[in-house]
Formats: structure tokens, C-alpha cells, sequence
């Protein structure tokens, strides 16, 4: 498939999507997830023909928090199955930088995954990874260059991260998610102050409101968020990192408030 015929059926999804949810998202928004499937197609396209199934809805019911509320565990993988063994990914839209330098997170979760694949299909998983799609900055600079220098920056790219089977993380990972339940059924949670959005965390370049509340689902009800991502009261020593990482976060802002 070339990448022409991989436009059309990303358009095709975009006015599915679109119909079915009755939300638009902006250009930038729109071109920024193109860049992604299509940075994802060039470089993992053998990863994606070798799935042998995709979007594999897990799920864990019945769950008890440690106050006694009820849940359940959900969560969605796709599978390779080759010579007898099982890989499982997780895909995120998440900089491969954030996942490298945050392994403990992911590697909680996706043990998690392995646990609930195995309950459902009766089969142990053999390796796991995440497969981070977001480009750098440096790298969706690149995409619009051409040059020999942009091609050795996508070739370099490498949005696998490989991550070790724990057993021992699953009790760990289902406890925390009961409690994490409790707070918030308790109302017991609260956005993080500005001048936490502007912390730069260990080992990252991006601030914590760049980072992490990018992809939190209630960041356009946080006052905290709507400051940092228009920027008021920002340092100018973080400036300059966050602002190609926050444009297009940016206009999706002001879009979700200005229809």
C-alpha cells in the first residue's frame, strides 16, 4: 500500500470518526495525527501486518477497591503471534523519550495486560513493548525537510520500547487502581499547582504540564492547564521546549472553548 492509498483511508476514518462522535478537530490537530500514522506505516509497517489480532479488548471485572467499591480493568492491545511465541504491544501517542524515561509506569500497566490476556486466552505473553507514535520536535522538523540529515533522524527513530515481564507487578498495579478509584469516587483529587505544570522532571526536556497533563482527558477544566498552555506566567528558560511540543495542544484548546 502506498502512502497515497493510506491517506485515503485516514481520511475515510477522520469522517467516520467525526460522524460518529459529532467533534472536528482542528488542521493542526488533523496533520498532526496524519504525521503519526504515517511516521507509524514506514517505520513499523511490518510490525502492523504481522499482527495476528488487533484492538483486543482485555478486561478484568469484579474488581474491589479497599474500601469495597466494585470496578473493572479494561484495556486494549494488539498481538503478535510467530514461531510459538507472543508479543504484545501497547500503543500510545506518547513521545518514545517519555516512555523510556518513565519505564516503571508502562511496565505496570502492560503487566497488567499479560495478566488479563492470560485469564481470557489461557496463554502466557513472551515479550511486551510499547509502541510510542508521537514524533519529537526534531523529528517532525525532519518530516519537512528531505535532506540526508532528516532521513538519518528517521531512520534513528526507534518508537519500540521493550519492557520486562513482572508477575510481581500485578497485585501491585491492581492495587493501585483500587485505590486510585477510592480517591476518586471520594472526591479526594485535585489539579496540580502552575508552578507543578512547569517542573522539569528528571531525565525529560518537556515541563510536567507537557509531559503529562497533554494527555490527561480533564485538562480542559484546569485552570492550572489553561495557563500553562497559553503560556501565562511561563518561564522563558522552559519557553522555547515547550512551545513546538504545545502548538498544536494549543489550538486544540481554544477550539474545545470556542465552539
Amino acid at each position: 500500500m502506498d502512502i497515497k492509498k493510506l491517506r485515503e483511508i485516514f481520511e475515510d476514518n477522520y469522517e467516520e470518526l467525526k460522524y460518529e462522535t459529532g467533534r472536528s478537530i482542528t488542521l493542526n490537530m488533523k496533520e498532526f495525527a496524519w504525521q503519526q500514522v504515517k511516521l507509524y506505516y514506514e517505520k513499523l509497517g511490518k510490525v502492523a501486518k504481522n499482527m495476528t489480532e488487533a484492538e483486543v479488548k482485555l478486561i478484568l471485572p469484579e474488581q474491589v477497591t479497599p474500601k469495597g467499591k466494585k470496578y473493572t480493568i479494561e484495556g486494549i492491545v494488539d498481538i503478535v503471534e510467530k514461531e510459538d511465541k507472543i508479543t504484545m504491544y501497547d500503543i500510545k501517542t506518547h513521545n518514545v523519550e517519555e516512555v523510556r524515561n518513565d519505564k516503571d509506569l508502562y511496565r505496570g500497566q502492560l503487566n497488567m495486560y499479560a495478566y488479563m490476556w492470560k485469564n481470557l486466552k489461557g496463554t502466557e505473553i513472551n515479550n511486551m513493548a510499547v509502541i510510542a507514535t508521537a514524533p519529537s520536535s526534531e523529528l517532525r522538523q525532519a518530516t519537512g525537510i528531505g535532506d540526508e540529515i532528516a532521513v538519518d533522524i528517521i531512520d534513528d527513530w526507534n518508537p519500540i520500547v521493550e519492557l520486562e515481564i513482572d508477575n510481581n507487578e500485578v497485585e501491585k498495579q491492581i492495587r493501585c487502581f483500587g485505590e486510585t478509584v477510592d480517591k476518586i469516587e471520594e472526591g479526594e483529587f485535585k489539579a496540580p499547582s502552575l508552578s507543578k505544570l512547569k517542573e522539569v522532571k528528571k531525565g525529560q526536556k518537556a515541563p510536567f504540564g507537557t509531559a503529562v497533563c497533554r494527555h490527561c482527558d480533564a485538562r480542559h477544566s484546569c485552570n492550572s492547564y489553561s495557563q500553562y498552555i497559553n503560556k501565562v506566567k511561563l518561564d522563558e528558560e522552559i519557553l522555547e521546549v515547550a512551545e513546538s511540543e504545545d502548538l498544536v495542544e494549543q489550538d486544540e484548546w481554544k477550539d474545545a472553548f470556542m465552539k
